[in-house]
């Protein structure tokens, strides 16, 4: 790229914060057999947290209700997610910066975006995992769903899972690696338990209906169709939201890129030689650059195709076997789906399986309350400490006292917001519902980070972009229909 062109973009970058530094781009790792541990990246992470309230409330509701058929809306969830992870980490690979601090590099600057996303954020700042966890765990020991007599009950759960998911982010060196250890446990337990009883409990014309549900592209039921649990379906099929740009922060963190250059934010014990730099680093643009450019794109495709997108459709596809098997057909609601299909198979194979299934529910929702805290906090403090000049005097490693204030503050509004809310099922169609709409909105203004601020030679290929364009319009399309369809009883909450 020419110093002209180089210097525009700088120039660009540098307009509202503090622009980027320098500095050399290091190699790509190379994956072999004896190297295959490389795939531990945010992809996995992810994966682990996105197998949540989607795979287990939604996914459960739509096949006991509709069969197999409306599962493509997953396919497509999932697909155009996959452009939108790719075109966020192609940022932070050339700059070591999360897109969310990108964002606001932009016209019309800062003060704009605080509030633009400060708004759109609203689907992410819930607590709808931590309230739907509590469902599971108390049905688990009561030996039935909780009835409203139980209200206090699951309250007080709430509070407890919600309060015991910000101990991971406390310790472990970086924040990262702590979630990422409870990710990956989550991964084999919930996934090897779903596939074994899948494997010896659920029929092959079950998998069949599942699986080529995934292809049925267009493929509507009969009848009225509920449009807001479709749309949360969909949004919470994959990550969702404001969640996804995880994948940019867990980049950085990793390493991965220009990341291995600025940092990570280091965790309140042990993470004290962990420093993050106030602004990202750039490489210049060069053959021997460019070289090792094509290796990280190749890396992050293998991320996301190899590992999260094929974990997504694990997610979505087991738990959504178990119920199309055990209560196919059935007119349930929210958390009665998953009791329910726990309940058959106790029915059909022993009591014992009434326990596993339904703590195997409290597996899947409460560590995704870990990442959904730790995603909302963090979008914020890389935002503040790159953008604040209050902060610019801070050493690398005092990070984590905005980091930690930033945690109090969430701590004090989640126990609140679990005390206000409605029952654990609205909360969780809302927050998807408000989710789809950050997820489109970001989408665009992803593309024209990459398009603006990202040199000619490393701006995504033309079907990405189209991609990126397909997100925007197929999250704001499901929305609209949802928004329509259920705006009296919205209105009305």
């Amino acid at each position: 790229m020419p110093d002209a062109d180089a210097q525009q973009i700088r120039q660009k970058a540098g307009r509202f914060m503090t622009p980027w530094d320098s500095d050399e781009l290091p190699a790509a790792p190379k994956l072999t057999l004896r190297s295959w541990t490389l795939l531990i990246g945010p992809g996995l992470l992810l994966a682990g947290s996105n197998i949540g309230g989607g795979e287990w409330l939604f996914g459960p509701i739509v096949t006991a209700r509709y069969g197999g058929q409306l599962m493509w809306l997953a396919t497509l969830s999932i697909a155009f997610q996959v452009f939108y992870n790719l075109s966020v980490m192609r940022y932070t690979l050339y700059t070591g910066e999360p897109i969310f601090v990108g964002f606001f590099r932009t016209a019309p600057g800062p003060k704009f975006w605080v509030y633009f996303y400060l708004l759109v954020d609203l689907g992410g700042i819930w607590p709808y995992l931590a309230s739907n966890a509590a469902v599971p765990l108390t049905a688990a020991f009561l030996g039935r769903l909780p009835g409203p007599e139980e209200e206090g009950l699951l309250r007080m759960v709430s509070y407890g899972i919600f309060c015991a998911a910000f101990v991971p982010l406390i310790f472990g060196g970086k924040i990262y690696n702590a979630v990422e250890r409870v990710m990956v446990t989550k991964i084999v337990l919930v996934l090897g338990y779903l596939s074994i009883v899948g494997i010896f409990m659920v029929s092959r014309e079950t998998w069949v209906e599942i699986f080529t549900g995934f292809v049925r592209f267009g493929s509507i039921p009969e009848g009225e169709v509920d449009w807001a649990t479709m749309a949360a379906f969909a949004a919470i099929a994959g990550a969702g939201g404001l969640s996804n740009l995880n994948f940019s922060n867990y980049s950085r963190d990793k390493g991965w890129g220009m990341g291995a250059k600025t940092g990570a934010i280091p965790s309140m014990v042990g993470g004290r030689t962990i420093k993050l730099s106030h602004v990202g680093k750039a490489f210049a643009i060069t053959p021997v650059n460019l070289e090792k450019w094509r290796g990280w794109t190749k890396h992050i495709l293998r991320d996301q195709l190899g590992v999260w997108a094929i974990g997504c459709v694990l997610g979505m596809a087991l738990p959504s076997l178990l119920s199309l098997e055990f209560i196919p057909g059935a007119a349930v609601e929210g958390q009665a789906a998953a009791a329910m299909t726990a309940r058959g198979m106790a029915d059909r194979s022993g009591e014992i399986f009434w326990f596993l299934t339904l703590l195997c529910g409290f597996l899947v929702l409460a560590p995704g309350q870990i990442s959904d805290i730790d995603g909302i906090i963090r979008r914020w403090t890389d935002v503040i400490w790159t953008g604040s000049r209050h902060v610019q005097h801070l050493d690398g490693g005092q990070v984590r006292y905005v980091y930690y204030g930033i945690m109090a503050a969430y701590a004090v509004w989640g126990l609140i917001a679990l005390r206000l809310t409605p029952d654990p099922l609205v909360l969780a169609v809302v927050t998807g519902t408000l989710r789809n709409i950050g997820l489109g909105a970001t989408a665009l203004h992803s593309l024209y980070v990459n398009r603006e601020l990202l040199p000619r030679e490393l701006r995504p290929p033309w079907f990405m972009q189209v991609g990126l364009v397909g997100c925007f319009l197929f999250f704001l399309g499901i929305s609209a229909i949802a928004f329509n369809q259920k705006l009296t009883q919205l209105m009305g909450w």
